[in-house]
């Protein structure tokens, strides 16, 4: 994998768009990126792993605040990054979940991931979709998220922990970076074989424990501590003796049940037989005292069946004699309400023509309907003109009231208008007043910022002053070194002189007599690389200084510009007369609109209400001429009223008159004919009645009604002579039987005791049948359940023995039991990855050691029984012994984790198909080297750069920026991060 090109915009600490070009870096192999602590270092390889991935490593990505807090909240964070990988150029372009300001309203809005990649070679075609991407770079680079971060972005510190670390944090480790997951597919497979057939052996045991115990509790019996065949068997063999003896006991019992059953049947039916006979005999004897009794029934009762036909009869007559009587009262009543009437007394008279006088009445009362109807509405007419003499009022009142209304408006509109005109033209100035305060104002901030300002020019001039003054010293001390250097050259020259080889000044291989510059060469290399350091800080010192009073100049030029001529006291009376103008101006302003409101409320007002008093003149007028219209009608109704009637009475009062005359006829008319009619039936009545009082034997209704007798009573006199009768019968019948004399002749049965031997055999069957049945269920039930239990016992001794092969192969995979090492199989996969990343980190370590440490793998087992195999220990060369690896110190604990990161580089990269990973990153760790250690570190890193590979080494350390040219320099402001390239070609 080969880094071309990095741009991000609102992601980490960088708010604007930021581009780093990876192929400039990457000319000569090895570059530096470095910066102040939060500048953002580190979210430059976050951007990396951001855009390949989707995350960043480690905790970094719990936070998940991927956007800049310097951006607008709004603006979308992105990062893009082309690279190659796998012969494949693509640019991958990732925006990370964010929330942003909502559109309207007010929160925020979640606005989801989104990624694109395109292929720069156009080998296939674009992918929008975030797993499709993922899937695609993991695929080419051969390797996951984890392994990575671990392989590509070394992580010092994540290294250091790695060598100092128990055997269970490395494994977390490992298992991220290689693929063991099938070698613990196969522990976990064997683990469920185990738990299965530690299932199945416990539901089998629970089986037979189960079956045995109901065996027990169906027996009776005590269940042995391990029950077998033989209990089983002879539990079985009890309960069928058991119900042998129960049966024989029953049968003795049923025979005594049957023979007392017997007795107390025939000793009831003689019992019976006497009772019968002895209820017959009494029975007669009853019938025959109350003979007398039941002759005077039969007597009644033929009397009342003689009288049942001529009751209904006799009824009707009576009925109709009151309906007679009842004609006549209404007849005598009707005929006094007729005379009432002054024409109705003259044809009372029975020969008097009724009809004739109705006909009269009625063809009158139709010749008034007509006049009728038109008197109906006459309160219609006086309402109606009473309602118009009230609206004509109203409106000559509204009239009046408008009227000087009307004259008042143009005098308020013009009043308001000259008030608008005001105020419009108080915008105007209102606009120029707030210009001028808002240059007030300016000029007021001015005054104070130059204040503040010449306290800080006199700081920065001071500070500039001290700082080129430590320049100075700085380089005339360097100087002078340099002097003492090169007067002391030729013994550093004579010092690096080797026999037999030639000498870089002269050529020749032999050395007769070689300078001796003693201890002060390498005192003075190391004095004079001290004091180019200090004479380098002391030039950016005072840099930073002059640009910073140079800076400060600018502003308070800029400010003397806007000042002026002006004093501060002038403008500050000046800003508070605009202050007081400004505030009345805006008062006025703000008026504007109730004073336009208020004029065109007048112009309404006038408008409607001329338009109301043309509305009320039309419609007075209209309703005038009605009202005349009406008051014609009213009087030509009231004068052919009085002609008509001859001003006796009116027209309404008539015609009820006639129709009372009407009604009152009819109802005497048909009075008189109701009475004729109920008299002729009452007449037809009374000549039938006295035939059936003759036919039947009585004298007179009277008699009829006196002997009658309703029909349930007459049915009850019959019943009590059929039920006489039939007992009479029936006990005659009972005393002839041949059976209830000779019961009547023997003697009495004593059926309590019968009932109580019965009642005693009744008790011993039945305790004889339970004893039977419980020994019968018992053998049942246990002839179900042994045969289960023998099948129980047969299957659970093959599982036992397969669940202890099952779990010793599971103990000894997974690290215990037998496992003397206490090693699981993918810990011992694991242990083998170690192994090789330790032989290839070895050979690191011992270069940047000078051949003094190695690593050992050690596979021993942990203390107090813990897991081992994933050790880490250290060989020393120059004692011989291994050690642990948390012995070394903090120097060459930073050898052995560069090593070891390197070392699980080139494993990974083996490990993932032997692809090369030609862009690594080296994340901090180098402050605690001196320099000859950093000599040998560096040496190992050219070995890097020369096998192709661009290494990007990330520190803060001085020393690495004099010892790499080529730098990424992460600047920080207060507006975000920014970046800057210097040692490459083209780019400072």
């Amino acid at each position: 994998m080969r880094l071309h090109r990095l741009r991000m915009c609102a992601f980490g600490p960088f708010a604007e768009d930021t581009e780093i070009d990876f192929d400039a870096l990457a000319a000569d192999g090895l570059f530096l990126l470095h910066g102040q602590t939060g500048a953002g270092k580190t979210s430059v390889l976050d951007a990396v792993a951001f855009a390949l991935f989707g995350r960043v490593p480690g905790a970094r990505q719990e936070g998940r605040r991927l956007h800049s807090d310097h951006a607008p909240a709004q603006q979308v964070p992105e990062v893009e990054v082309e690279a190659t990988i796998g012969g494949r150029r693509m640019r991958i372009v990732r925006s990370p979940e964010f929330h942003r300001p909502k559109k309207r309203g007010t929160g925020f809005t979640r606005e989801q991931a989104q990624g694109t990649l395109t292929w720069v070679d156009d080998s296939g075609p674009a992918l929008t979709r975030l797993p499709e991407i993922g899937e695609a770079v993991t695929r080419l680079l051969g390797m996951s998220a984890d392994q990575f971060f671990q392989v590509v972005l070394l992580p010092q510190g994540d290294f250091a922990r790695f060598l100092r670390a128990s055997s269970e944090e490395r494994e977390e480790l490992l298992e991220r970076l290689f693929d063991t997951e099938r070698f613990g597919g196969v522990e976990e497979w064997l683990k469920d074989r185990a738990r299965q057939a530690e299932r199945l052996v416990s539901d089998k045991s629970a089986a037979v424990e189960r079956i045995a115990n109901q065996i027990a509790a169906v027996a009776d019996c005590e269940m042995p501590a391990e029950p077998d065949y033989d209990w089983a068997h002879g539990c079985l063999a009890d309960a069928r003796t058991s119900a042998g003896s129960a049966h024989e006991r029953l049968t003795a019992a049923r025979a005594v049940l049957d023979g007392a059953q017997a007795a107390l049947t025939h000793g009831n039916r003689l019992a019976e037989l006497q009772r019968r006979a002895a209820g017959a005999a009494a029975r007669l004897t009853q019938l025959d005292a109350g003979a007398a009794e039941l002759d005077a029934v039969r007597t009644a009762a033929r009397a009342a069946r003689a009288a049942a036909p001529i009751v209904g009869p006799a009824d009707d007559h009576a009925a109709a004699a009151s309906a007679v009587a009842a004609a006549q009262h209404q007849t005598e009543r009707a005929a006094t309400e007729f005379a009432e009437l002054p024409e109705g007394a003259a044809l009372l008279a029975p020969d008097a023509d009724l009809d004739a006088a109705i006909d009269r009445w009625t063809g009158e009362s139709a010749r008034w309907e007509p006049l009728a109807r038109r008197v109906g509405q006459r309160p219609a007419l006086q309402a109606d003109i009473g309602r118009l003499d009230i609206e004509i009022s109203s409106a000559h009142e509204r009239s009046e009231k408008l009227t000087p209304l009307l004259e008042a408006a143009p005098a308020r509109r013009a009043a308001a208008v000259a008030a608008l005109g005001a105020a419009t033209e108080a915008k105007a100035v209102a606009q120029r007043l707030h210009t001028e305060r808002d240059r007030c104002d300016a000029m007021i901030a001015a005054f104070e910022s130059r204040a503040v300002l010449d306290t800080e020019i006199a700081t920065a001039t001071a500070e500039l002053q001290t700082a080129h003054d430590s320049y100075n010293a700085a380089r005339e001390h360097h100087l002078d070194l340099r002097e003492q250097r090169i007067v002391g050259m030729a013994g550093e020259l004579a010092a690096a002189l080797v026999d037999g080889e030639p000498c870089m000044v002269c050529g020749s291989a032999a050395h007769p007599a070689p300078a001796d510059a003693g201890e002060q060469i390498d005192v003075a290399k190391t004095a004079e690389s001290a004091a180019a350091r200090a004479e380098d800080r002391a030039a950016e010192r005072r840099n930073r200084a002059q640009t910073a009073l140079v800076a400060l100049g600018e502003r308070r030029t800029h400010l003397v510009e806007v000042i002026g001529d002006a004093s501060a006291e002038a403008v500050d009376r000046r800003s508070a007369a605009l202050a007081r103008e400004l505030a009345d101006a805006t008062a006025q302003v703000a008026s504007i609109p109730t004073l336009e409101r208020a004029v065109n409320a007048i112009d309404a007002e006038v408008e409607g209400w001329r338009t109301e008093l043309g509305r009320i003149g039309a419609s007075r007028s209209g309703r005038v001429e009605r009202r005349a219209a009406l008051q014609e009608q009213l009087e030509a109704l009231d004068a052919e009223v009085a002609h008509a009637t001859g001003g006796r009475v009116g027209v309404a009062q008539r015609r009820a008159e006639l129709a009372e005359l009407c009604r009152r006829a009819q109802g005497l008319r048909e009075a008189r004919a109701e009475t004729g009619r109920a008299q002729r039936r009452c007449d037809d009545l009374t000549e039938r009645l006295q035939k059936l009082c003759g036919e039947a034997g009585f004298a007179d209704v009277v008699a009829v009604r006196a002997a009658a007798a309703p029909l349930q009573q007459i049915d009850g006199w019959d019943e009590v002579l059929s039920r006489a009768a039939a007992a009479r019968a029936g006990a005659q019948e009972t005393l002839a039987d041949a059976e209830v004399a000779a019961a009547m002749a023997a003697a009495p049965v004593d059926t309590a005791a019968l009932t109580a031997v019965l009642a005693e055999a009744q008790q011993h069957h039945d305790t004889a049948a339970r004893e039977h049945a419980l020994a019968v269920r018992i053998a049942t039930r246990l002839e179900e359940f042994v045969p289960q239990f023998w099948a129980a016992v047969d299957v659970l001794a093959p599982a036992r023995a397969r669940h202890a092969r099952v779990q010793g192969l599971a103990d000894l995979v997974g690290g215990r039991g037998q496992n003397a090492r206490r090693m699981s199989l993918h810990s011992y996969v694991l242990a083998s990855r170690l192994e090789e990343v330790l032989v290839a980190a070895s050979a690191r370590l011992r270069q940047m050691s000078s051949g003094r440490y190695e690593f050992v793998h050690s596979d021993a087992a942990g203390p107090r029984g813990r897991r081992g195999g994933l050790g880490i220990e250290v060989h020393d060369e120059y004692t011989g012994a291994v050690r642990a690896a948390t012995t070394l110190s903090g120097g060459e604990t930073f050898f052995a984790s560069l090593a070891l990161a390197l070392g699980l580089a080139d494993v990974v990269s083996a490990e993932s198909g032997g692809r090369v990973l030609d862009t690594i990153f080296i994340d901090e760790g180098f402050g605690s080297l001196d320099p000859e250690a950093l000599d040998l570190v560096m040496g190992v890193l050219d070995d890097l750069r020369s096998g192709g590979r661009v290494i990007g080494v990330v520190s803060h350390v001085d020393e690495m920026r004099a010892r790499i040219p080529t730098q990424l320099h992460v600047l920080r402001g207060t507006s975000g991060s920014t970046v800057r390239m210097h040692g490459v070609l083209g780019v400072s």
